[in-house]
């Protein structure tokens, strides 16, 4: 833990650069994370229980899902500790760079050992190897991402700076996504190990280049807590700020969601549409297109209308699309490759506002949170909700196995059922979280002023 300071030895930080320098250097991260993130999403499942005939099993497929999901517990514990601490953080350099500074290297290289488990068949070694390596990835991903995203109130300090910025950082997520979607030609040619060292190489940079220009808000005397709360005391504080349950309830199925079609995407391709690993890179670029195109359209309307009613149209309309995954088939007069990329760019567009406004919706909710109480807790609720994340990817990871064991051969009426059932099993989740959306208290604030 860094040394803390008194407040008024805090070095104040020159915020005076132009704004979308800021956006850029800001989002130049959630490039770089989204691109691990993708991969894992993606190929981890695939590498460990490759669908019959794509490579050897190294694992157990039943016990795999309960250690992916046991270590994201395990870590999401660990998630309120890292606000609770970067809350009280008092260095010259900020509450939250130093742990975004330090937490980057390791991530990236537990990231690299992923893909190197020590026997190369089926074998209970590789499954203790895969949670070793996979609680450590998670403890050093929690420290770069929770502080990462609890600096944001502190560089954007009015609405439509965040939903600008959050526009940004979603452009950086679907680029990120693309890069990510390229690890199929890589592993098709060099294999995984070799995949993952280029990729870190590669996205090094991106954590570390934002530390010429990103500078913290210094923060004030009044800011400081008035006494010193345990970490209990203080989660029992933010769970008393309305805004903040809906949301995290919201979020638990949106989450859920995005994480389902993530992992399943490449079964969708080879499995499906009957392609090749490969051919999972053309898939992402038109989803890619779609929200690009979107993100304008977005920012206009949240600033028109509210972003509150532009992110419940966008939960209602994937609801609407996701279950469209049943209807690709050979009895359509067009290839599987064409239905599947439409589906696809229809899904991308339909959840646009779900994945562009989230980051301006959690400053708002930080800033409810300061009214409330006087003190700023920042850290403690984006930890809070890298916990729900956590136990919601390691919910899904868990599930996911067991959905895609339903129906997998081609023969099938349906073709593999279980990943079809993906998009309907992500229709219903999209539905209720709009309904507990509408409930979501700060709807007046969620229109930007002129």
């Amino acid at each position: 833990m860094a040394e803390a300071l008194p407040a008024e030895q805090i070095e104040p930080q020159s915020t005076a650069l132009p704004p979308v320098k800021i956006d850029i250097a800001y989002s130049l991260i959630s490039l770089g994370s989204t691109t691990i993130w993708g991969i894992l999403s993606s190929w981890l499942l695939y590498f460990y229980l490759p669908p019959e005939g794509e490579g050897q099993v190294l694992v157990p497929a039943a016990l795999y899902g309960g250690v992916i999901f046991v270590t994201r517990i395990l870590n999401a514990l660990l998630a309120p500790p890292v606000g609770y601490i970067s809350d009280r953080t008092r260095t010259r350099w900020g509450r939250r760079l130093p742990y975004m500074f330090i937490s980057a290297l390791p991530m990236l290289v537990f990231f690299v050992l992923l893909w190197m488990p020590p026997v190369a068949e089926m074998s209970n070694w590789n499954l203790a190897y895969l949670a070793l390596i996979y609680i450590l990835y998670n403890i050093a991903y929690g420290f770069n991402q929770i502080t990462y995203m609890a600096l944001l109130p502190d560089i954007a300090t009015t609405d439509d700076h965040r939903v600008r910025i959050s526009a940004w950082s979603s452009s950086f997520f679907l680029l990120g996504m693309v890069v990510s979607a390229l690890s199929g030609m890589l592993i098709d040619r060099f294999g995984y190990a070799i995949m993952a060292l280029i990729y870190a190489l590669v996205v090094l940079p991106l954590f570390y280049l934002p530390f010429l220009v990103l500078r913290e808000r210094p923060v004030s005397a009044d800011d400081a807590p008035a006494e010193r709360q345990n970490i209990l005391s203080e989660l029992a504080i933010v769970f008393r700020n309305p805004a903040f349950v809906i949301m995290s309830f919201t979020g638990l199925f949106y989450w859920s969601t995005t994480t389902f079609m993530q992992g399943v995407l490449p079964y969708i391709v080879t499995e499906v549409c009957l392609l090749s690993k490969t051919d999972v890179f053309y898939f992402y670029i038109p989803g890619l297109i779609g929200s690009l195109i979107c993100y304008p359209l977005i920012t206009w309307l949240a600033k028109r209308f509210g972003k509150w009613r532009v992110f419940a149209g966008s939960l209602l309309l994937s609801a609407l699309v996701l279950p469209g995954l049943m209807l690709i088939g050979e009895w359509m007069p067009v290839s599987l490759r064409t239905q599947g990329i439409i589906w696809v760019t229809l899904q991308a567009i339909a959840m646009s506002g779900v994945s562009m406004l989230p980051p301006a919706f959690g400053a708002e909710i930080a800033d409810y949170g300061t009214e409330l109480t006087g003190q700023r807790r920042e850290g403690t609720y984006y930890a809070i909700w890298g916990l729900v994340d956590q136990v919601v990817n390691g919910g899904a990871a868990a599930i996911l196995p067991l959905v895609l064991m339903l129906g997998r051969s081609h023969t099938e009426p349906q073709g593999p059922l279980g990943v079809r059932l993906i998009g309907i099993i992500g229709g219903v989740m999209m539905i209720v979280a709009f309904l507990i959306f509408l409930r979501y208290p700060l709807r007046r604030r969620s229109v930007i002023s002129e």
